[in-house]
């Protein structure tokens, strides 16, 4: 103490080492040896901007600031030096920090002194401590020797014996009031401070290292901020978290005190430093249990005074005592001069005496019809999300409140971004309705006033870490205000007159005239009204449209019609034809609504099953920079796309290694030998397998965590910058639920990229199939475009629907996550350069069937897409970094179905007929046949095992692609895949080498 006291002095002038200098603090504090060498201390919180240290400094005249050596502290400085130059204000002398080899040297000091004997007067100023500033500029706020001295009597009031009692104090700034608190309390009570080690630069304590630190000084008591306790907390600690704490036999209690007043309540009360149980019969001085958030104001400490708010809260005012003295006074009570502290407080409802912190008068948010929202509690609850950094709500003169979220640093976005806002609102909306929940009915906050805080404009901080309320609301006045005013606009559309029938085309003129006149974006008919600007406020307003008519102009029970049917049915056309479904003439003559068809059957059964799938999806939580080359995990390899696309990507120099993962071979192969024999098939290097960059796994990818180990998994995890998921059972006649492993597979492939450490999760590329946009039965649509397609397109078999289901669990996590996955809808795949294709596909089982039947189908000029698997493997590793999450692929040159048919009839000999009659006689080529027959008959007329897939083609069109599927627009499949525009037609030669694969 002496020795930094005498290190202080000499810093300064003689004459001003007379007159008891402020010195400034910016850096680990050396408090004591500066008040015994008769200076004033005044530690600055780091925190503060160069402006408010400039202010600090140049309203208590600062005579000298100590610096730390580390360059933030330097450059803050230097900042703040600039601000006081600029306004005319000279700086204070600037000097480092004396280290700690400074202050306590391992040598006796032959000319070591103490420092004199000076008179300490208890009305003079002993320390100056800052306000928070929340709202301002940080207030200094001077202290008293006296006040120094009776903070000390503090734990004399408690019921503990504190003398040498280990107190962790590891995480808490000596720039905050409670390091001078403490260090009173060395003096009049003997409580042993524990601190890191000293070193240069200082630790900066991190709830680890806290809580390592707190454990090897076996402190028995740590004072701790929320955030160290709970690590995504802020401001109060979670009722949940701290009843956790207390149920594992952890003694809590809150602290409370001000700048202004120094410590104000009870500290530590009896049988807090034992680990015995509360019961229901301990009075308000022992043990708090459960009621941990709760505070006892001690009359013979401190004179209090409660001010009732009228709404269940009280508004504390400190008056004048001999050991709560405060600095400052602000209001009177009874003509007696106090501090009124602007904190509010709620009694314990049971326990008379008790008082839990609830908020702040001054950040009451009073709306337009005169009723308060307390932001305090409801903040705090929003702050737990993991996505949230802080919060500021807001309302004030506005019927309903709002909050404004600045979101943690890796889920930041520019504000002009509307699919990251929505994606952002979507990921903390569980967190929202959980504090509507708590909340009044006018404190709820809708999703579209949900305002996000733009990186350009980060909120500003107090030196607690709390958000500058004020300064901050005033920054984003403008964008509050905008978010208001399209707020109202949104439910201010004038009444639409419900139609006289509800025919087809009267629903759909006025669905989408309902729509058009609420979504400003106005979308297509065949548009996902979410994807071009609709959000929930609007649905709500369509769906109350919609069911208004239907109660007007109609015989529908309403009540029976599902609350969100507007999210299930997003296009326009789709929710025309459900509303029809419900309304049409064969619903009105009998006044009730259609039974659910087959079709209504399959569709809540895909929407049951993303449901399923789609909760709890992980966090991404970013901690590692992208390398520079890329890591694939490819799944399904021993198909004759997989292999393709695994020699693809080993002659891509960009990938530095590639895992492979496979089912396990239910004839018990080993997965090595297996690949090597289907490379052989396909035409590919069966060497490649050797390959040191390739590492081959087979697992059960619909178990937990893809069915690898722990190790595996997380190697996997840390390298990977692409996943590649080809593998997929492909069986025509099974329902949904068969494919639900397939689905769970797909899940864990999320979960697998959402697991990353990487600064952006690994691409995803879902290999989908054209069969999830249905048939062109009906339609004269044209191309569909790339992009999300309602669950009815992909009804017909189990298989489009299980497609569909890791679609949209594909979008929802692009909504909800940091996920950026592509889904590549693939039209029809051909044999590759050798001409290999799997037989078991429908067109060699056509071919194959064919030639048992004796004829051959023709299609009129309906037209063919197919691509060989060479080139499909090259264009979908060009769309593995596709800025958009939806691609189609198939050729972008058809052509007509007789360039295929006419060599393979005549090389075959067969006659070509309507594909009706061919139909027919594949039909009558598996009648009468007992089971084993059928088996048998299975191996030369195959087409018997899909003929629900031959059934439900209709191939009376004129024109559009073969076997009635959707032709798809591909503009930016052959923008982000050049390959792709380049393709040779399909020619004969091809078909030629596909006969000589097959045999036939």
């Amino acid at each position: 103490m002496h020795r930094a006291g005498w290190l202080i002095r000499s810093r300064l002038p003689e004459l001003a080492a007379h007159n008891r200098p402020v010195i400034a603090i910016l850096a680990a504090s050396v408090e004591v040896g500066i008040m015994r060498a008769n200076c004033i201390f005044f530690p600055i919180s780091p925190r503060n901007s160069p402006s408010a240290v400039a202010h600090l400094l140049t309203a208590t005249n600062a005579l000298h600031l100590l610096t730390g050596p580390e360059p933030a502290f330097q450059d803050l400085a230097s900042a703040a030096f600039d601000h006081m130059r600029a306004t005319g204000e000279e700086p204070p002398v600037v000097s480092i920090m004396p280290s700690f080899d400074d202050i306590i040297k391992p040598t006796i000091e032959s000319d070591f002194k103490f420092l004199p004997q000076y008179t300490f007067r208890l009305h003079e100023t002993a320390n100056i401590f800052h306000s928070s500033g929340s709202s301002a500029f940080p207030k200094p706020i001077p202290s008293w020797h006296y006040r120094y001295l009776v903070n000390g009597t503090n734990p004399f009031f408690g019921v503990e014996d504190l003398t040498g009692l280990r107190v962790g104090f590891h995480s808490l700034p000596m720039f905050h009031g409670w390091g001078g608190m403490l260090i009173a309390w060395t003096a009049a009570c003997g409580v042993v401070l524990c601190t890191f080690p000293p070193k240069s630069p200082a630790t900066v304590p991190t709830p680890e290292n806290t809580l390592q630190a707190m454990t090897a000084s076996e402190s028995k008591v740590a004072f701790c901020v929320p955030s160290f306790i709970e690590v995504f907390g802020g401001g109060p600690l979670d009722k949940g978290v701290g009843d956790m704490l207390v149920d594992s036999g952890v003694v809590l209690t809150c602290a409370y005190g001000s700048t202004e007043a120094g410590v104000m309540h009870q500290l530590l009360p009896s049988r807090s430093l034992t680990l015995s149980p509360i019961t229901e019969t301990d009075s308000k001085t022992e043990n708090m249990g459960k009621d941990w958030q709760y505070l006892n104001f001690d009359a013979a400490n401190v004179r209090t005074h409660w001010i009732d708010q009228s709404d269940g809260t009280f508004e504390l005012v400190i008056l004048p005592s001999p050991f709560v003295l405060p600095s400052i006074t602000n209001t009177k009570i009874n003509g007696e001069a106090a501090l009124a502290t602007n904190d509010l407080f709620v009694p314990h409802p049971t326990r008379p005496g008790l008082w839990k912190i609830y908020g702040r008068t001054d950040d009451q948010i009073i709306h337009s019809t005169g009723e308060k929202t307390n932001p305090g509690p409801l903040e705090a609850m929003l702050n737990q999300d993991p996505c949230v950094e802080r919060c500021v709500m807001f309302g004030r003169g506005h019927f309903y409140a709002g909050v404004l979220v600045e979101p943690k640093s890796e889920y930041q976005f520019g504000p002009s971004d509307i699919g990251e806002l929505a994606a952002f609102r979507t990921r903390i909306w569980a967190t929202v309705e959980r504090m509507n929940e708590y909340a009044p009915q006018h404190s709820r906050i809708f999703k579209e006033m949900i305002l996000v805080a733009s990186p350009t404009k980060p909120f500003s901080y107090t030196a607690k870490n709390t958000p500058r309320r004020q300064a901050i609301l005033r920054e984003y006045d403008e964008e509050i205000e905008a978010l208001y005013a399209a707020a109202a606009e949104t439910t201010q559309a004038d009444e639409i007159p419900s139609p006289s029938t509800w025919d087809e085309t009267s629903t759909l003129t006025f669905v989408s005239l309902v729509v058009s006149q609420v979504v400003k974006s106005s979308p297509a008919d065949t548009d996902d009204i979410f994807q071009t600007g609709c959000d929930s406020l609007q649905a709500t307003w369509i769906r109350n449209s919609i069911l208004h008519a239907l109660r007007e102009s109609s015989k529908v029970d309403v009540r029976s019609v599902p609350g969100n049917f507007v999210y299930q049915h997003p296009t326009i056309v789709g929710l025309a034809r459900y509303v029809h479904s419900l309304a049409g003439p064969s619903t009105q003559s009998n006044g009730h609504t259609r039974g659910p068809s087959n079709t209504d059957e399959a569709i809540a059964a895909m929407l049951s099953m993303v449901e399923k799938y789609h909760v709890h999806l992980p966090k991404h939580a970013p901690t590692v920079p992208l390398p520079p080359r890329g890591t694939v995990l490819i799944t399904g390899t021993t198909g004759s796309l997989g292999c393709t696309l695994l020699s693809r990507l080993l002659e891509d120099t960009d990938i530095e290694h590639i895992y492979a993962l496979n089912r396990i071979s239910e004839e018990g192969k080993e997965l090595l030998g297996r690949q090597k024999d289907k490379l052989v098939e396909w035409g590919l290097d069966p060497e490649i397998v050797h390959s040191l960059r390739v590492t081959f796994l087979e697992a059960d990818m619909s178990a937990d965590k893809i069915g690898l180990s722990d190790d595996t998994y997380g190697k996997i995890s840390k390298s990977i910058t692409h996943i590649i998921h080809n593998a997929y059972r492909v069986n025509f006649n099974l329902a949904l639920a068969s494919f639900e492993s397939n689905v769970k597979a797909a899940r864990s492939l999320i979960d697998l990229a959402l697991s990353s450490p990487h600064r952006s999760p690994p691409r995803l590329l879902f290999v989908s199939s054209i069969g999830v946009l249905g048939s062109h039965t009906g339609r004269d649509d044209g191309p569909v475009l790339e992009g999300p397609v309602e669950p009815l397109n992909a009804v017909s078999s189990g298989y489009t629907q299980s497609k569909w289901v890791i679609e949209r669990l594909l979008s929802l996590a692009e909504t909800e996550s940091a996920l950026r996955p592509i889904v590549v809808r693939l039209g029809q795949v051909t044999g590759g350069a050798t001409g290999a294709w799997n037989r078991a596909e429908w067109f060699p089982a056509m071919v194959k069937s064919s030639s048992y039947i004796g004829c051959f189908p023709t299609m009129k000029n309906q037209r063919v897409s197919w691509v060989p698997a060479s080139a499909v493997a090259k264009v979908i590793l060009e769309m593995r970094d596709s800025p958009y999450p939806f691609l189609h692929l198939a050729h972008p040159r058809p052509v007509l179905w007789s360039t295929i048919i006419t060599p393979i009839a005549e090389s075959l000999n067969l006659p070509l007929k309507p594909y009706d009659e061919w139909l027919a006689s594949l039909h009558r080529s598996g009648d009468h046949l007992d089971a084993q027959q059928e088996v048998d008959v299975m191996g030369d007329n195959p087409a018997l095992r899909i003929l629900g897939f031959f059934n439900q083609a209709s191939v009376g069109q004129e024109r559009g692609e073969v076997m009635d599927m959707r032709e798809m627009d591909m503009s930016r499949a052959k923008e982000v895949a050049p390959t792709l525009g380049d393709l040779p037609q399909l020619s004969e030669a091809d078909v030629e080498s596909w006969l000589a694969y097959w045999r036939i």
